[in-house]
């Protein structure tokens, strides 16, 4: 495992997503999204962000960076899985759609690849739901396959951008993508997955009946896992939310790059957090606004030397 440079000292904050004042003027979603753009810039700085948000109780959408093309990482295994339900009865996709959420099982999600009928397949059913900043290029997992139909945006890697994700999602919600049987059983395939920590930071700093219910794909690529630090260290969250009022939305956020694998999660988890603060109007709602004030956890600095820690999930 390579040894990384990690930033060192602890960051002045200013203009945070913190919360609100008391009789203050209600933010819109736009400039919330807006001041958490911001506000990862100082709380992870190198941190490559994107997040898209769109409330299905209004219809309501912002995003930061939404259209830039990311490093899809395992959370483009809901795209597969839902591509394979297109052409399978739900009992034949099930012994591997439960590994793929509840462990990210690899092998598995190239034999959902392989169900679809291989890479070429897949980007063909994106393509024909209009995600045009999403693409599979390679899966090496169990044997190699490569797409030829892959525009290669980001070279040989997997991608996607937040505005796709949530377009994807928002329509998996309305139940515009598959039938009634196969949408509820995505749906509660995406309920297998962590509910915080590493894989599940959608749900980490969220209250324990939105963790419990929330619908989601993490996708990770830590430090010291490829090549590349500075151009992976890949960190997403990508799901549906399910509101106090019985409402949802639906949520992309992407991180990458960044050299301090904690601080980018924190900025991730944080994101999600004050999102659910605001669609939920609990402007009370610690969203770790007194860490985000001191600069977000404190930098992770090794020694000459020293192993990187293992960020894997299990």
């Amino acid at each position: 495992m390579r040894k990384v440079l990690l930033a060192a000292g602890l960051l002045a904050m200013g203009g945070c997503a913190t919360a609100p004042e008391a009789g203050a003027p209600r933010e819109t979603l736009r400039t919330v999204v807006e001041s958490l753009g911001q506000e990862a810039a100082r709380l992870s700085p190198g941190t490559d962000l994107a997040l898209a948000v769109t409330d299905l109780r209004t219809g309501e959408s912002a995003s930061f960076a939404g259209a830039t093309p990311h490093i899809s990482a395992s959370s483009a295994k809901v795209f597969w899985v839902a591509a394979a339900l297109r052409q399978h009865d739900v009992e034949t996709v099930a012994p591997l759609a439960e590994k793929v959420f509840r462990t990210s099982d690899n092998e598995a999600s190239g034999e959902v690849i392989d169900r679809v009928g291989g890479p070429d397949a897949i980007n063909v059913y994106l393509q024909g739901l209009g995600l045009r900043n999403t693409a599979l290029t390679k899966w090496n997992y169990g044997k190699p396959r490569w797409a030829t139909n892959s525009p290669r945006v980001m070279q040989n890697d997997n991608y996607f951008c937040a505005e796709d994700m949530v377009s994807f999602l928002a329509r998996l919600d309305r139940r515009e993508l598959l039938t009634p049987e196969p949408t509820a059983r995505l749906l509660g395939w995406m309920e297998l997955t962590p509910r915080e920590g590493c894989g599940g930071w959608l749900g980490t700093r969220l209250p324990a009946s939105a963790r419990a219910s929330l619908q989601h794909k993490g996708g990770w690529l830590p430090p010291g896992c490829c090549s590349d630090d500075a151009r992976y260290n890949v960190l997403n969250a990508v799901g549906l939310v399910t509101l106090p009022d019985g409402g949802r939305y639906a949520v992309a956020i992407l991180a990458s790059r960044g050299p301090d694998w904690p601080k980018q999660a924190f900025v991730v988890e944080r994101a999600s957090c004050v999102l659910y603060r605001h669609l939920s109007k609990q402007p009370a709602l610690d969203c770790g606004d007194a860490l985000a004030k001191a600069g977000g956890p404190a930098p992770v600095v090794l020694e000459p030397g020293a192993p990187v820690p293992d960020y894997d999930c299990e």
